[in-house]
């Protein structure tokens, strides 16, 4: 069975659903990735995180979770435009998909754990370095345009089934599991989607006499 993933490497719930990609990897789910430009409309200069009101008591559910995953969490002060995060993952997906696990990590870890700055070439570099990928041939397809068109086609493909947030998880036959939803609920959906999914594709002999 497998699941598609839309998320936003500026999205505190992506980082948090790395938890939830390897409960479904348990459940007998092949996760794949797809970018989603979350907030396009940030320039070059980012968008200072204000970390009061309403958005300080979401950064307390995600560091509790975080907590709760292991992951590490450092609130962030600052959104950046992440397109070319987007086009670098996916062409590293597409050209070096041995790679993309841990470029995938790696920049979710650039924004909430290290605050290295997403909008940032040479950090990009750095991490498709680390993951063991040629961040200079990478780097080159992004500067000539070619992860452009690969995120507006996983946009594309995310409006059609009626994706609009992050992270959002679509499994086969279109079940869509939000990113909201908790650990708990998530596992007893997807044991049960997957049951129904083992059957159909062996279904038990025909008993009728």
């Amino acid at each position: 069975m497998e699941a598609t993933c839309w998320s936003d490497y500026l999205c505190p719930w992506c980082y948090v659903g790395q938890h939830r990609d390897a409960l479904l990897s348990r459940l007998g789910v092949t996760v794949v990735h797809l970018p989603y430009e979350l907030h396009p409309e940030i320039g070059p200069e980012g968008r200072r995180v204000r970390a009061d009101g309403r958005l300080a008591a979401t950064f307390d559910r995600i560091a509790a979770e975080c907590a709760e995953a292991d992951l590490p969490f450092r609130r962030p002060e600052r959104m950046p435009n992440t397109r070319r995060a987007l086009e670098t993952a996916e062409l590293v997906r597409r050209h070096h998909p041995e790679a993309f696990a841990a470029v995938h990590r790696g920049l979710f870890a650039a924004q909430f754990a290290t605050g290295d700055p997403l909008d940032d070439a040479d950090v990009l570099d750095a991490i498709v370095a680390a993951a063991d990928a040629p961040a200079d041939a990478v780097r080159a397809l992004v500067d000539r345009g070619e992860g452009a068109p690969l995120v507006d086609d996983a946009m594309a493909r995310a409006r059609e089934v009626g994706v609009s947030s992050t992270p959002t998880w679509v499994l086969d036959g279109g079940f869509v599991v939000p990113g909201a939803l908790d650990p708990a609920t998530m596992e007893r959906w997807v044991t049960k989607l997957v049951a129904r999914h083992d059957r159909a594709e062996h279904p038990g002999p025909d008993v009728r006499a």
